[in-house]
């Protein structure tokens, strides 16, 4: 009977094991056929692109969108407004001109020379774009996005006319930064340098969030160092020169130090940012001490002194209390010693 089971239980084990194999094979390949239907393997050139211009200007771009698959791709191109309202830079589309910030629309500047083409397999399409800007055009930042989208849809929205089992929400787009030239405001501010007040082991996490008030996208550069008591300079980090766009702030992670710090380190931030070199500065304060290990530290060091303790009471108090009973003795027997010699004399 036990023989008959472990054959059963081999035989279904395998079993088993087979039908995973199988199903794991498939989900491979069914997951490569998607990805390779979903995903458009579509390169553009500049991938942001600045330029400024005069009010009352006319200037001429080119954009390059490059098809690297086999087979060509046919969609459409068009222009939208673009901001950015969240912490870590991500262009947010706005498909609705209307939404747009006026401050900052500039997608009606633009005209291109088509709306619609084939981009040929492992081949290019070069879309030039003519920017009028108005004469009464406010100095400052605008911020466009010129796109190329797979479909034939050139709203965005589904229809009757677009291409079979082609979702028109996969595109790839161009930034423009556009600049009309003019005094313009520079004005930005630290909003944030945050660091845990108390932390057990470094590195110390810095995070420093600027933001931008002024009339133009700004590139601040600085440097966040990590002093101790005494002031000596334990490390030192330069913030990456990222855009941070107007009206929106952006956030910067900094590791400073090493995982073993003891004691009250002070995080400094001196920067700058714009044409004229605008000052930013901030400074915190953090307490770095690995209380666990001093624990475990003082602990050992109270068990090693009890156990001292014990040593010293059980072996070197016994030793020198036996040493005075062995002279007690001794001292004894000295005496009786002399009495016997005086009784024999």
């Amino acid at each position: 009977m036990r023989k008959v089971f472990s054959i059963q239980y081999l035989v279904s084990s395998i079993k088993t094991v087979f039908a995973v194999f199988i199903l794991y094979t498939l989900y491979s390949i069914l997951n490569t056929v998607i990805f390779a239907q979903t995903s458009i393997p579509l390169t553009v050139m500049p991938a942001r692109n600045q330029i400024e211009v005069e009010p009352g200007e006319k200037a001429v771009l080119t954009v390059n969108f490059y098809n690297q698959s086999d087979d060509p791709i046919s969609g459409f191109f068009r222009t939208s407004d673009f901001i950015v309202d969240d912490n870590q830079g991500t262009p947010r589309l706005i498909e609705n001109i209307e939404e747009a910030p006026p401050k900052y629309v500039a997608s009606n500047w633009f005209s291109l020379l088509y709306d619609r083409a084939t981009l040929p397999a492992h081949n290019k399409v070069s879309l030039q774009a003519t920017i009028t800007v108005p004469s009464n055009a406010h100095p400052g930042g605008r911020y466009v996005a010129v796109l190329f989208q797979q479909g034939n849809n050139i709203s965005g929205q589904s229809g009757e006319n677009e291409e079979a089992g082609v979702g028109t929400n996969i595109r790839i787009a161009s930034l423009i930064y556009i600049r009309v030239k003019g005094p313009i405001s520079e004005k930005a501010l630290v909003s944030r340098f945050f660091t845990p007040y108390f932390l057990e082991y470094g590195p110390v996490k810095v995070t420093t969030d600027i933001l931008n008030r002024g009339d133009y996208h700004i590139t601040p550069r600085g440097i966040i160092s990590l002093t101790d008591l005494f002031s000596g300079v334990v490390d030192q980090k330069l913030i990456n020169g990222k855009n941070v766009f107007p009206d929106a702030s952006r956030s910067f992670e900094t590791d400073l130090g090493t995982k073993w710090m003891v004691g009250r380190y002070k995080v400094n931030l001196t920067g700058s940012y714009g044409e004229t070199g605008q000052v930013l500065s901030a400074a915190t304060y953090v307490w770095v001490f690995p209380w666990r290990v001093a624990i475990v530290i003082i602990l050992s060091l109270i068990i090693i002194y009890l156990l001292g303790t014990n040593y010293y009471k059980k072996f070197v108090v016994k030793e020198n209390n036996l040493e005075d009973e062995i002279k007690k003795e001794q001292e004894e027997i000295e005496k009786l010693k002399a009495q016997l010699r005086k009784k024999n004399s």
